[in-house]
Formats: structure tokens, C-alpha cells, sequence
């Protein structure tokens, strides 16, 4: 089933199940807004009802029609986009959180797209067989953890092997989303919520969780998950930086 009809059909699916009504809004800052439905369909990606492409294939369609407006480019992860969207138009006050530490180094990661490569295929074992990917591809995922393939299943690589999912996993065998953060859970425990005011826009203005954590995260670093893709790819060099206050 291509991309197009998988839009397609989830829209009119949402129509029959009466879910979309174009004239329900919730407005959560000045001049942007979501369909209130919007938050029963992430609840299907959270619940596994449907996969992160086709929850992204339904924020695109929103995004093409300018149902929603979203922060980030057009070209961005539509999902990652919808979450810093819904995340920032939370409206949170500084006040909500008072404890705060300094000198933290933050760094960033994300999911790379196997089109996005040019390498030579390989053979990798997977599942007990050989299947090929680009190897430029490979070797981004031995680093960031999970990659989109062209087949749009999730190639992830952990405990020396490699693994098939229908989404990006966390640590916790979540589905990777923003706001994501992993941590050394040393010093700061899991599900833990904070802000880290120094990013630049919009990552300043973002409640992230600690939900994930990683080998190379030690001591005062922290690991904010962009998202998807090239632009999310140069999202991490961004916000790359040493000097950062969080605060919880």
C-alpha cells in the first residue's frame, strides 16, 4: 500500500468512525491550532493501534491541507514536529520548575532514513538471514540507535545485534518520540520531567522526560531526541552544546 493511499484511507476511516469534525479546535496559543480529535489518533500510535508512519502520513495530510500549523519546517519528521508543537503550546512558566542545576553538557541524536544514504548494500544478519542495507546507513544506526529502512520498518541496533520494528524504540522498548531524553540515571531518575532554558528555540520551550537512557550518557549529559531524518539530523548539531542549566 503506497504512502498516498495510506493518507488516504486513514482520513476517510477517521471520517466514518466519526472521529474528525473539522470544526473542533482546541487553541492553545495565539495563532496555532489542533483539531481536538488529533489527540485521540497519537493515542492509537501510543497504544500500537497504527504505526509511526502512518500517524505521520496523517499529521502530512493535516499539514498539506493547513488543517494544523506546525512549529518546525514543512520538510520536518511530521510527527516530531506535531509533539513540539503540542509540547511548546502547553504554555509552561518557568516557575513550574525550581530546581535547577548547571554546567550540563546536552548533546542530540536522532532516527536516520535509509533514502537519505548512498552506500553500498551489505548483508547484515537479521531474524536468522541475511538481508542488505546501504552501509553508510548501518553505520549511523550502530550509533543513533534505530533507522527508518526503505521498506518503512525501523532497523535498531542494540545488545550486539540487530532487531526489526514497526517504530524507533527507547531503552524501555517505547516508542521513541519526542520528548524524549535519555540520561545517566545516576543523577537523574527515570521519568523525570524538566526543561533545559538555555536550547535554542523551540527546544527551550519544551517539557522533556527522561525516558531513555544510553552506554555512552554519563555524568551531567543529557541526549534530546529531534526526531527523524536530515532536518532532524541538523537539530542535534544545533543544539549541540556545553554550559546548559536544567531545571526540574
Amino acid at each position: 500500500m503506497t504512502s498516498v493511499v495510506v493518507k488516504n484511507y486513514l482520513i476517510i476511516l477517521l471520517f466514518v468512525l466519526g472521529i474528525v469534525h473539522l470544526s473542533g479546535y482546541a487553541a492553545f496559543a495565539e495563532d496555532l491550532y489542533f483539531p481536538t480529535w488529533i489527540f485521540t489518533v497519537y493515542d492509537f500510535l501510543i497504544h500500537e493501534k497504527i504505526s509511526y508512519e502512518e500517524f505521520g502520513n496523517v499529521i502530512q495530510y493535516l499539514q498539506e491541507h493547513r488543517i494544523v500549523q506546525l512549529v518546525m519546517n514543512y520538510d520536518y519528521d511530521p510527527v516530531t514536529n506535531f509533539l513540539i508543537t503540542s509540547s511548546i503550546e502547553n504554555k509552561i512558566t518557568q516557575s513550574q520548575f525550581l530546581n535547577c542545576s548547571s554546567d550540563w553538557y546536552v548533546t542530540g541524536y536522532f532516527t536516520p532514513v535509509e533514502d537519505d544514504y548512498a552506500g553500498e548494500l551489505i548483508g547484515i544478519l537479521l531474524n536468522d538471514e541475511i538481508q542488505y542495507f546501504k552501509s553508510d546507513f548501518i553505520s549511523v544506526i550502530k550509533t543513533e540507535g534505530w533507522g527508518k529502512t526503505n521498506s518503512g520498518m525501523y532497523l535498531g541496533w542494540y545488545d550486539e545485534s540487530f532487531h526489526m520494528s514497526d517504530s524507533p524504540l527507547d531503552s524501555h522498548g517505547n516508542i521513541l518520540l519526542v520528548p524524549s531524553i535519555a540520561v545517566d540515571s545516576e543523577l537523574i531518575k527515570q521519568k523525570t520531567n524538566l526543561i533545559i532554558p538555555k536550547l535554542p528555540y523551540p527546544w527551550n520551550e519544551i517539557v522533556f522526560e527522561s525516558s531513555d537512557i544510553g552506554t555512552s550518557i554519563k555524568g551531567k549529559h543529557i541526549d534530546v531526541y529531534t526526531g527523524e531524518g536530515k532536518a532532524a539530523e541538523l537539530e542535534t548539531f544545533r543544539i549541540t552544546g556545553a554550559g546548559n542549566d536544567i531545571c526540574s
